[in-house]
This record gives C-alpha cells, structure tokens and sequence, in this order.
C-alpha cells in the first residue's frame, strides 16, 4: 500500500476508504490495491476502519517513526496485518458482512499469486510474504505454512486475542518490533554512492546518463510461503546491490566457494571447461561444480556460517514438506515406477550370454563338432547392466522461490522412481550468481541416500544455456555406468541472468541475456547436446506467457504439469518416449 494521488481507480479506492470511515473530511495516507493493480475493496475497507477507531493522527505518527528507514515497505506491511486484526475484531460484531469479505480476500491473495512474474516474485520480501499466507490461510481455514518457532510466533503476535486501545496502540507495535529484531527505534537510512569515474568511463558515462549499472552481487537465504503453489534458499539481495565497472575475480571465486562449497572438479580440469565451454554468447563468464554448501563449521566467514545454517533449515522444510504430503508423494512414485518399468520390459530386451544350456544359437552350432565347444546356447543374464543414466537438473533460480519444497519432491520423486527401475540418476540444482554459473550434484550415480535431494534451494539468477554446457560436461567427465545419457530439467523455461551477453559484429552493444534471446541460446544449446548424443526433454512448471518459450527450447520433448497430482503422467510420457527412442 502506498500513498498516491488520485487518479480515476485511485479516488474510487478513497471512496471506499472513506464510507468505511464514516468520514469524508480527511485525505487517506494509504489506499490498497493488489498485485495486478485492482483496487483491493476489503483493505480499503480496513483503512477506513483503522481511521474510524484509532483516528488519523495516531495512524500518522506510527507509520512516521520508521518513515526513511531502509525497511519501511517491510515495516508497512507488517503494521497493517497488525491493523487488520484490530480492526476486524472491532467492526465484526457490527458489520457481520465483513467475514465473508475477509474471506473473498485471502482467497483471491492466494489466486494472483499464479499470475506473479519473475520480477515480482523476486521483489517480494519473503518474511511479509510468510506472515500475509499464514494470516489468510487460517482465514480459509487451511493448514499453516510451514515456519520456523520464529515466525510462527511472529505471526501469532500481529494477530492477538486482545485489541489493543488507542492510547497503547503505537508503544505495542514498537514492542512488538522490537521483540522480534525488527525496528530498533533508530531509522537507519540507505548511504548513498558515490562513484568517481575518470578517462573513458567519464567520457561514456556524460554520453549515456541518466543510466544504471547493477550488480546483483549478494546473496541472501529466504524461503517460500507457498508451497502448495504449482509452479529458502539463498536469493538476490536487491538491496545490497552496488555498482561495479571491474570484475574483482579472486574475490568472486572466493565468495562463490563460501556459499556452494569447493569444486569437486581438479583445477586444469575446471579451466579447461571453463575455456571450452564459456565462449560466444558466455564469454566472460565462470563455472563451479559443487556437492552442496558448506557445513556452518566449515564455513570460512561468519555470512557464509549464517548462509549454510539458512540452507540446512531449507532442507528441514523441504523434508517437513514431504513427510506433510507422504501418502501423495507414495501414489505418485508407485504410478511412475509402474510405468516406467513396464515400458523397460516392454522396449529393452535383456542381455544375453553364451551358455551350456538356454536357446540354441544357429549361429555357433559349427563350434559343437569342429572346436568341441558345447557352449552354443544363449541365456538371459540374471541382472541386466543399465541401458541409460539420466540427469535430472532442478532449475534453482530465485524465480523458484516460491515453490522450493514442491521442486524438491519432484526431484525425489523422480529420482526414487528411476532408482526403483534399476536406472541410475544423477540429481543437481543449477543458478547463477557474479558471473558464474553453479552445478550442484545433490546426488550422484552412486549415491544410494536420496535425502540429499532435500538440500536443494533458490538462488539468484539462471543462465540456462551455459547450464545445459555445464551439465553436458559434467556427463562425459563422470558419465556414470551406462554408455547412453537421458537429461530432463524441472524448469519454468524462463532464462535469465544479470550478466549481460558480450557485443559482437551484428549486436555491437551487446544484450541482457533474458526473453528472447535467453531463448535462443538455450534451445540452440539443447540441440548441441543432442547432436552428441544426449536426449534432453523438460517437465516445464511456469508461466502461462513463457509455455511458448518451453515449446521452443525443448519441442515435443515437453511436458507441462500444474500440481503434483500431473507429474507421474507426465513425467512417465517423456521418459517413456526416451526409452522407445533409446531402445531402437
């Protein structure tokens, strides 16, 4: 909610605030709208409501002790989910009708968050996100999201039994901030930056101003509110982003090492993919591959400590969230697995060996009387070698921060599956961050404990082209037991990546690599790897507007699913396909 002038929607909303109130004679300091820019009716009912009980001076005076501070939006919210409390319980016994537009609220809070962009979500500050959907999901009367002891309390404190009275109101919000390391009391302010630039730079920078040049460079570990979403880890930090004009490489490796862990690759075998692979349309940029992040005792800095301990608590949700939704998550193993070994028996013939006994094989029968050789038999081998591995690449970008603990048990869910067929599946989680794109094997060929998949979280950007590189190298540097390779991708086929593409003779100044030109690359790189050999499909959960860019990337190899009830299907259709396909 901001204050605003008033437009045509904008005096409609004040009206609304203004008939609650019972009171034209003041000017609204807030007026409500949604996500998708309507105006919010119940909130502005609210509005007037908090004028009506606690008056227009008070309400000022609370919002202006933390105005300036760099956590005002945060602020805000928090206050008026403390405000709608007071204010519903007040008006309730006298406007019954206000339970049922309560109602009407959370449940459209929920429906727009289908319709959320990338940037949107992103944007979004997951603690306020968390205490918004645990507030309306116990008006729906649904199950709490899953919270840390922390938030749970904090949702409980916005929300008391007692309303409180308009002499106390200010000093229990501050004590309530104050409880729970929100506001201090001391508005902290955004330093401003200062940047002096001389020679060249002064020269481009006077022919292009006004401009901005940001780095997404910090990373910080947040959390989903919605994990029933069909659609924390560590996320872009937007606050902390600063301006930088020279890469500062040993400092970047390090911080990259800090949050993801050591390479597992040797270090001439790290440059040589990084030589082959980040060229063209990558070139500048880096690769790691890592098993997870570091453990909070082995982090070498305290934010990397903070990061790791974050991580492990995402990988508590994760599993919280599996065990929450066990007899679905069971079905839908048991359906793919049922699928996936029928067409195995149906499409791979097993392998043979010569024996003493079995089918008679016309083409050794000569061995028997001119070698005395009585092996001229065939019999099927009691335990067949794999025909193929698969890769499974979770997209981990920050654009999945909303549904983390769903992408983790599709990855389990798929990996159980496959595992249960006998075929053996590699599990890693891909995002991007300071020029480098991460490959983090969550699990490896022969890794048996499929717990590991739950360490899986959201973080910074995603540069898929240089990912599916990535991942094409990391097949032939471990290839696993079987000579043929099957890649699919949990993805919202949205690329995206705040290092921008390099200039070249047809685009001299070069591009954000995102929409239609992330697009390209990634299709054109998902060719490449099928040219080599490697079959890739996707199960794509996103977007309505980016299906068509799921479409481009990946073809008919494409399987669009809206709820974990659709994955077996789907799932089971691609790689059903891929075993048709392999078994020719």
């Amino acid at each position: 909610m901001d204050a605003q002038s008033y437009t045509a929607q904008e005096r409609r909303a004040a009206n609304q605030v203004w008939a609650a109130a019972g009171a034209y004679g003041f000017e609204p300091l807030f007026l409500a709208r949604n996500t998708d820019g309507t105006i919010d009716f119940y909130m502005n009912c609210i509005v007037g409501l908090v004028h009506k009980y606690y008056g227009d001076a008070l309400i000022r005076d609370i919002f202006s002790a933390w105005e300036g501070d760099t956590r005002q939006p945060m602020l805000d919210d928090m206050a008026w989910l403390y405000l709608e409390n007071a204010a519903y319980r007040l008006e309730l016994p006298r406007r019954p009708v206000l339970e049922a537009l309560r109602f009407a609220h959370a449940d459209y809070f929920f429906a727009i968050q289908y319709k959320l962009s990338r940037q949107e979500w992103m944007a979004k500050n997951q603690l306020v996100y968390t205490m918004q959907a645990a507030r309306w999901r116990k008006v729906l009367g649904r199950t709490a999201p899953v919270m840390t002891p922390y938030e749970s309390s904090l949702a409980a404190a916005l929300a008391p039994e007692t309303v409180p009275e308009p002499a106390q109101l200010k000093n229990d919000l501050l004590a309530l901030y104050a409880k729970f390391a929100l506001f201090d009391g001391e508005v902290r302010q955004k330093p401003a930056l200062h940047l002096r630039l001389q020679g060249f730079w002064t020269k481009l920078a006077t022919k292009t101003m006004p401009t901005q040049m940001i780095k997404t460079d910090r990373v910080t570990v947040e959390h989903s509110g919605a994990v029933d979403a069909p659609g924390s880890g560590l996320a872009v930090d937007k606050r902390r982003a600063n301006i930088t004009l020279k890469q500062r490489a040993a400092q970047d490796r390090a911080y990259i090492e800090s949050c993801f862990g050591h390479c597992f690759y040797p270090p001439e075998q790290l440059r040589k993919a990084e030589q082959e692979l980040c060229t063209g349309v990558h070139l500048g940029c880096h690769l790691w591959f890592s098993a997870g992040v570091p453990s909070p005792a082995q982090a070498p800095t305290p934010e990397a400590r903070q990061l790791a301990q974050q991580a492990e608590l995402q990988a508590e949700r994760n599993r919280a969230y599996y065990a929450k939704n066990q007899e679905l998550h069971r079905s839908v193993v048991l359906r793919l697995t049922e699928q996936i070994r029928n067409c195995i028996l149906v499409h791979q013939q097993p392998d043979q060996r010569i024996a003493r006994s079995g089918d008679l094989c016309a083409g050794r029968v000569w061995r028997a009387p001119y070698l005395n050789d009585d092996r001229v038999f065939l019999c099927p081998e009691e335990e067949n070698c794999p025909a193929f591995t698969v890769d499974l690449l979770l997209d981990a970008s920050a654009s999945r921060l909303h549904c983390q603990e769903v992408i983790a048990a599709q990855g389990a869910i798929l990996a159980e599956s496959l595992a249960n067929c006998g075929i053996p599946v590699r599990v890693s989680a891909f995002s991007s961050l300071r020029g480098y794109t991460v490959l983090r094997v969550l699990k490896g060929f022969a890794d048996k404990n499929r717990q590991n998949i739950f360490r899986y979280f959201a973080s910074g950007w995603n540069r898929d082209g240089l990912a599916l590189r990535a991942a094409g190298d990391l097949i032939r540097y471990a290839p696993g037991p079987a000579p043929r390779h099957l890649m699919i991708l949990l993805t919202d086929a949205s690329p995206n990546d705040s290092r921008r593409i390099p200039p070249t003779a047809e685009n001299p100044l070069g591009c954000a690599y995102e929409d239609a030109a992330g697009v390209a690359d990634t299709a054109a790189q998902v060719r490449t790897l099928q040219r080599q050999g490697v079959r890739v499909s996707a199960v794509f959960m996103g977007e309505d507007s980016s299906a068509g860019a799921a479409a481009q990337i990946y073809g008919k190899n494409m399987a669009r699913i809206r709820g974990m009830d659709q994955l077996a299907r789907a799932a089971g259709r691609l790689i059903q396909n891929e075993i048709r396909e392999l078994g020719d």
